[in-house]
């Protein structure tokens, strides 16, 4: 039995462990939070089988300027971060040019693709019962798309075997969101699309599932990583070394001070997101999750009343900036003046890691034999945390993985 560290015990980390122990591996998960209390707890709790194609694109650099502008707007970046951040901005811009997002999208569809057959596995196992539901999700539009765009947007899911369903705005309001304003364009139903009603519990019930495999847990802070003479990785906790096989580093926005410990650098920012919570309203405000497209944030019923998430900050560095989660509730008032009043309950904020090619890093680290990386999925960590679980466990147990990986390579930049 070879003992192996994972780092983080977020939604990747949990079912990497869970996998690994599995496996037969000897499996110790070490966190200084509770399991599952990072962007694990404040993600919006969907399962995005259409994320297909990174957010860096050429629409996405088209629209950048009007967004940049709008007070109002999904995305900010902090000005003053601008000097600090030009690398990684400037290498977001060459990702996506249109050969590079065309080679990206591909990458990326890989993995999102085969992503609800890992969720399917997990709940065969019995994990995540009753927290689960394959109810499909909806995609808003309040102004019509240029018929070009709109092409190329359905070519897109087409191609990769995405299902939807175009609806008009009648027939949202009949049959979905009948509190919604009248006043939008279309919109589109993704089947496919599941999502959670806790997403802090679901990472739970994965950690206590990898407990059950085997693996134990150690609340600390990894203060230092060192690759040793024999191919072993050597852990400091608490001030004393631990000698292991293998780690794995799955520790979200504090991954790339990790992996720099053992040579290696990755371009990873954190981007801030927002999550308010809203009390529990009249059930039938939302029949299935939403995001509303111009605005950039979605709307999940969930266990404990609608999750409003959503926004873009780059560069944050301050202290959170409660407007933009207040904004959302705001939003919400708009778009569903046939409901209650909002009443928010709580707000949250978090980092998601992400890269420039918003690609995830899954692999094993150049130079260093037996330590592993699996970080940088942004937005799409609930989405893919099962299937990078399954994936990382393969490469850790030597055996060649379900996906291609080398789109996701440490050192591709």
């Amino acid at each position: 039995m070879e003992d192996v560290v994972v780092i983080g015990a977020g939604i990747i980390g949990a079912c990497a462990a869970l996998n690994l122990a599995q496996r037969g591996m000897r499996v110790h998960i070490v966190d200084s939070a509770p399991p599952g209390s990072g962007c694990s707890f404040g993600n919006a709790g969907l399962i995005a089988v259409d994320h297909v194609a990174p957010l860096a694109s050429p629409d996405t650099i088209a629209g950048l300027p009007r967004m940049l502008l709008r007070r109002d707007s999904p995305l900010r970046l902090h000005k003053r971060s601008v000097p600090r951040m030009a690398p990684w901005l400037l290498e977001f811009v060459a990702q996506a040019q249109r050969p590079r997002f065309r080679r990206n999208t591909r990458a990326l569809a890989s993995l999102v693709t085969v992503a609800a057959h890992a969720w399917r596995r997990l709940l065969d196992r019995h994990i995540a019962t009753g927290l689960f539901r394959d109810i499909g999700s909806l995609y808003v539009y309040e102004r019509p798309v240029a018929s070009a765009t709109e092409r190329a947007q359905l070519d897109l899911l087409e191609r990769h075997g995405v299902r939807y369903e175009n609806l008009t705005a009648e027939q949202v309001r009949r049959d979905y969101l009948p509190s919604l304003t009248p006043h939008i364009s279309h919109a589109r139903y993704f089947p496919g699309m599941a999502s959670v009603t806790h997403p802090q519990q679901v990472v739970e019930r994965i950690f206590e599932a990898a407990l059950a495999a085997g693996a134990s847990f150690t609340r600390a802070a990894v203060e230092s990583l060192r690759a040793l003479p024999d191919g072993r990785i050597g852990v400091m906790l608490n001030g004393e070394t631990r000698t292991v096989a293998k780690v794995l580093i799955a520790a979200g926005a504090r991954s790339a001070e990790l992996t720099s410990q053992l040579g290696a650098n990755i371009a990873l920012t954190n981007e801030r997101g927002y999550h308010v919570q809203l009390a529990a309203p009249s059930q039938d405000t939302l029949r299935v999750p939403v995001s509303f497209v111009e605005r950039g944030f979605t709307c999940n019923p969930m266990a404990q009343g609608i999750r409003l998430a959503g926004t873009v900050e780059l560069g944050a560095r301050d202290a959170p900036d409660w407007h933009r989660a207040d904004l959302l509730a705001t939003q919400f008032q708009t778009l569903f003046p046939g409901a209650s009043a909002p009443q928010v309950a709580s707000r949250w904020y978090g980092e998601r890691p992400t890269l420039p090619d918003y690609l995830p890093v899954i692999g094993e680290m150049p130079g260093v034999r037996n330590a592993f990386v699996a970080t940088g999925h942004q937005h799409l960590g609930l989405t893919l945390g099962p299937l990078t679980g399954e994936l990382v466990a393969q490469l850790m147990a030597r055996v060649a993985p379900a996906v291609d990986l080398a789109p996701f390579r440490i050192d591709r930049f």
